[in-house]
């Protein structure tokens, strides 16, 4: 019974969505036993256990033996350990499972155990979110996809390479002239940088990353229409004004639906996991000897 119950689970990586009970009656599974330190905690116990059942599973379907990133890891290792031979990569690899070596293998470990969680995790057609489901689950959870805010400013930069030592200097006049254009832009003050303009709109990450913490800090704690700075970057030294700013916001679902799926279908795949691992290890009769 288990057998069957188990083919949803592996075979070709499809579901395992039977329970484990069936007609009132535990459904029983193998036996396994474990080996763990001694003084391992109840967590760490767990984890070697699921870890146990899932490679278990994976080798009883043939995974070690059939899976092509296993193959072809093998054959490295045959390749290492026999570096003149002129045998064919097959006849490499049907040597190395003569010697069992998939059993030790790290890397063969770790590859079983993850095509053994991505199966525990595959979402059938119908456990997929419809529309609406999708639109609860923004709505559930709107800061997950908020936008930041945005800063209108007018932006004066003073190249530090071409001011060189008048850089000081320069700072102090350019920011008794700010002041005297009002709300007029900036144009044709201040030095080229790529990508700077007089007028700009950017969050306050694209500004943490574009020019460094303090220049976001100094438009982040402006008042509008107030000239700010020198900010110091590695460019140069800076002067902002902020003109405006767009409040943090969350896209209507048409715009943010494959964001907002995919968010909602890594939850389902995290409930089906636990669920089919619940499962499996109902299933399991684990012994658990202590190392000494």
């Amino acid at each position: 019974m288990l057998r069957t119950l188990l083919n949803f689970f592996l075979i070709g990586g499809l579901l395992f969505g039977a329970k484990v009970f069936v007609e009132g009656r535990r459904v029983e599974g193998p036996e396994i036993t474990v080996v763990v330190q001694a003084d391992a905690t109840q967590a760490e116990v767990e984890k070697t256990i699921q870890e146990a059942i899932l490679l278990n599973e994976a080798r009883r379907y043939g995974w070690d033996r059939h899976d092509p990133i296993v193959f072809t890891h093998l054959v490295r290792n045959m390749r290492f350990v026999e570096p003149n031979s002129t045998d064919s990569d097959l006849e490499l690899y049907e040597r190395a499972l003569e010697m069992n070596m998939q059993a030790h293998d790290p890397v063969v470990r770790s590859r079983l155990l993850y095509r053994a969680g991505e199966s525990l995790a595959y979402v059938p057609e119908d456990r997929m979110p419809s529309r609406d489901q999708l639109d609860a689950h923004l709505q559930a959870h709107g800061e997950r996809f908020e936008r930041e805010g945005r800063f209108r400013f007018h932006h004066v930069f003073l190249s530090r390479s071409k001011r060189s030592d008048a850089l000081p200097a320069d700072a102090i006049l350019m920011g008794e002239q700010l002041p005297a254009l009002g709300d007029a832009a900036p144009v044709g003050l201040g030095d080229p940088l790529p990508g700077l303009r007089s007028e700009q709109s950017a969050t306050l990450t694209q500004i943490k990353s574009d020019y460094g913490a303090e220049l976001a800090q100094f438009i982040d704690e402006a008042a509008i229409g107030e000239w700010r700075g020198p900010a110091e970057s590695v460019y140069g030294l800076h002067f902002v004004r902020v003109i405006g700013s767009d409040p943090a916001y969350v896209p209507a679902l048409d715009v943010i639906l494959a964001e907002v799926r995919a968010d909602r279908v890594r939850e389902i795949r995290d409930e089906l996991r636990k669920e089919r691992m619940d499962a499996l290890r109902g299933a399991y009769t684990v012994h658990i000897e202590r190392a000494p």
